[in-house]
């Protein structure tokens, strides 16, 4: 339990009952994700302004089994289906959404699936554990699945080092969704075939660099660093990488992606590095009419200059951001991973686990540039 920023510990509380829709469910491991790190350092301002509510269990990229499912209501029959219509038992793998939209709200009724829900319901992210039933996050031995949660069932196929990649990969299918929508109707922004490059080489930039091969991209250029990360980029997508030790300056990046692509820059450009200065730099590497997708920045770290007239005006960009993903993603990303994850080496994502009680040293573990995915689990 993340006590407060800077503090976290263990704490025991008691087995909840399981009421009417609602579930319980026994984790097998959730991903560390960098929201996890902004909230450990004080960094709490989420999208919509909703803040962290401490204390609170982190964890919201979660993978488990089906303890309990509490009764249905009398006008469905008692009978429990995931958000793709098959059926659901005790025992079975699914990944809980880790956000849940009350569907009455403006946004809810008026924009497709995404937790843009003016009354968000954050795993692991914003809402305390204060209260009974306290779990609401998964680093946690059970949690808690309050009514309106979407389950997907995992397919067989996959590996459980793989299916905790689910919340990641459906980020990363929601973010090429909407670049790639306009694309047939007007040539604006990117479609298959055509050049993408991922800004940072963290978790979510291998995320995006491995879900846009598996979208038809053409070639995926990967800019970060340590080498041992720019590696993997290789395997898991990247048909070239940009190593940011030997090209320090934007400037130098820029005119990299720019060489790299006849002069013209990238049709889409992805920011996956949560640091505001990031932004300007992508904006630079974007083709005429191309798209830039901002989805590393999701927590507030302040504010960067650009030029409006330069930078967007003069090339008719497209600037899209990605706030989390629609529901609907988490099955197809799923989908995606079963056929893909062994051509494209998903399983040497994960490379460093800890358990519940190790919880600050996956903290570290996960701040140092040694690790790429850190899972915490039970044991």
């Amino acid at each position: 339990m993340m006590e407060e920023p800077g503090s976290i510990g263990l704490r025991r509380f008691p087995m909840p009952k399981v009421g009417r829709g609602a579930a319980l469910v026994r984790m097998i491991g959730s991903g560390l994700c960098g929201t996890d790190k902004h909230m450990f350092h004080g960094e709490t301002l989420h999208p919509g302004g909703q803040e962290s509510t401490f204390p609170l269990i982190p964890g919201h990229e979660n993978l488990a089994y089906i303890e309990e499912l509490g009764e249905k209501d009398n006008d469905e029959d008692g009978r429990w289906f995931d958000s793709n219509g098959a059926p659901l038992k005790e025992g079975d793998r699914v990944v809980p959404a880790c956000d849940v939209n009350c569907g009455e709200c403006y946004n809810c009724r008026n924009f497709y699936g995404w937790c843009w829900c003016e009354n968000v319901f954050g795993y692991g992210t914003t809402v305390s554990c204060r209260n009974p039933p306290h779990l609401f996050g998964g680093w946690a031995e059970y949690m808690y699945i309050v009514p309106k949660v979407h389950m997907f069932k995992v397919p067989g196929g996959l590996p459980d080092n793989v299916a905790v990649l689910a919340e990641p990969m459906a980020v990363a299918y929601g973010s090429f969704s909407r670049a790639m929508n306009p694309y047939w109707l007007v040539k604006e922004g990117a479609g298959p075939g055509d050049t993408v490059v991922i800004q940072g080489s963290g978790p979510l930039g291998l995320s995006h660099a491995a879900m846009a091969k598996m979208v038809g991209a053409g070639r995926v250029v990967v800019s970060g660093a340590p080498r041992e990360r720019l590696d993997l980029a290789g395997k898991m997508g990247a048909d070239v990488t940009i190593d940011i030790s030997k090209f320090e300056r934007p400037e130098e990046r820029v005119n990299e992606v720019r060489r790299l692509t006849g002069g013209r820059g990238a049709a889409l450009v992805v920011e996956c590095v949560g640091l505001p200065a990031a932004v300007s730099e992508g904006l630079d590497m974007v083709s005429m009419a191309g798209t830039y997708l901002t989805v590393g920045n999701y927590i507030d770290t302040g504010a960067v200059g650009i030029n409006p007239q330069k930078q967007i005006l003069s090339r008719s960009l497209r600037i899209i951001g990605v706030n989390g993903m629609p529901y609907q993603a988490y099955s197809r990303a799923l989908s995606l991973m079963e056929i893909h994850w062994k051509r494209l080496g998903l399983d040497k994502f994960v490379t460093h686990s800890f358990r519940i009680d190790e919880a600050e040293r996956a903290l570290e573990t996960a701040s140092s540039l040694k690790s790429l995915k850190v899972l915490v689990s039970p044991g």
